[in-house]
């Protein structure tokens, strides 16, 4: 498998009360498992080596995931196999993680090893300032994100006020039955992952990740999120019922309350919200529109106020994506003070002895 074959998450966001990580869903130890945790500024290569292991479990046939980080898509926060006994993570903030069973599962590999400490010194008062404002502006952008969660919730009740839940449960329902077979004796279980995340770029949606893993796709087409949130919590209830394993994506702006997507490998099946936020190429299977499960007399009271919210919110999230680009210019700035003072070679060894041993 090429590593641009390899089906792609968040484990990650920037949400409305800090950053909302889920990176304990790596830190699993499995049987006869290895897991790495990476520790090192911005630039010591942890992407990189992070890159170049991607690649290498591909080469040797293992199913692999690759988890991207949510303040530069462009770059890795971990890498792992679907089977969990190979786990790979930028251990470092904001998803910082110490091992449980050192040695034994986790190996810790500093790569602040290979840096030449004078050569940051020099640069101490430019990296402290560089730092902090990084902080403040991914601060600022958990803000604006805070207040589009506000609106978007408002949205929503609205939206709830003109369905028949009822109705959308038992759709929901009826597909599930259709499509997942026999019941078999043992509860699915779920993982947790992030299929879109708010960017320097506005909100990315990891739609070629569906692609990948799914021949058949349900979507909802759903913008204030009333019907969709139903919909999705009685499939995931349904196939956990059924016996399926399934990946379960929450919305970064409610990472707790909100499932927007749901993928089952096994029968290579996905139910996606679709939305103005997801711009998605996918070509589903089958579209649910919200009409259907509206009352239209109850939806012209409320249809203007639900889209002044949606306007609203979307233009916050958009103020929120504006600071992350700048905070992604000020890490690239840090990023070429720690590159100068590091020692490459040395961290290209290391990576060969750790690969030795997969």
């Amino acid at each position: 498998m090429q590593i641009e074959d390899m089906p792609c998450f968040f484990l990650g966001a920037n949400a409305p009360k800090g950053y909302f990580s889920r990176f304990d869903q790596l830190f699993a130890a499995a049987p006869e498992g290895k897991c790495y945790l990476l520790k090192g500024g911005p630039g010591t290569g942890k992407s990189t080596v992070l890159k170049k292991t991607a690649a290498v479990l591909g080469e040797r046939g293992l199913s692999t995931e690759l988890i991207l980080c949510s303040a530069d898509p462009d770059s890795l926060d971990a890498v792992m196999t679907f089977d969990g006994k190979f786990v790979m993570a930028d251990a470092t903030l904001p998803h910082s993680a110490e091992p449980k069973y050192p040695g034994v599962y986790e190996t810790t590999v500093s790569l602040s090893d290979f840096w030449d400490g004078e050569k940051l010194f020099e640069h101490s008062e430019k990296v402290i300032k560089l730092f902090d404002e990084n902080r403040r502006l991914h601060e600022e952008a958990r803000r604006y994100i805070s207040a589009a969660a506000n609106i978007f919730e408002e949205a929503t009740k609205l939206g709830s006020e003109c369905i028949d839940p009822e109705k959308v449960s038992k759709t929901a329902a009826r597909i599930c039955l259709r499509e997942f077979g026999k019941k078999v004796c043992r509860k699915g279980t779920e993982k947790q992952r992030f299929l879109s995340a708010v960017t320097g770029e506005g909100i990315c949606f990891l739609d070629k990740t569906v692609e990948k893993l799914c021949d058949k796709v349900y979507a909802v087409e759903d913008e204030c999120g009333a019907a969709s949130r139903i919909f999705m919590n009685t499939v995931r209830k349904k196939a956990i019922e059924y016996g399926l394993d399934i990946i379960v994506c929450k919305c970064p702006v409610f990472p707790l309350e909100k499932t927007e997507h749901i993928i089952i490998p096994k029968l290579r099946l996905g139910f996606v919200t679709k939305n103005k936020r997801h711009d998605s190429k996918i070509l589903p299977y089958r579209t649910i529109h919200f009409s259907r499960f509206a009352d239209d007399k109850k939806y012209r009271k409320h249809k203007f106020r639900i889209r002044f919210a949606l306007r609203l919110g979307a233009s916050l999230i958009d103020k929120a994506s504006e600071c992350m680009k700048e905070a992604k210019e000020v890490h690239d700035e840090l990023e070429k003070i720690y590159i100068k003072a590091m020692d490459f070679s040395k961290v290209d060894e290391k990576l060969e002895e750790i690969i030795g041993k997969i």
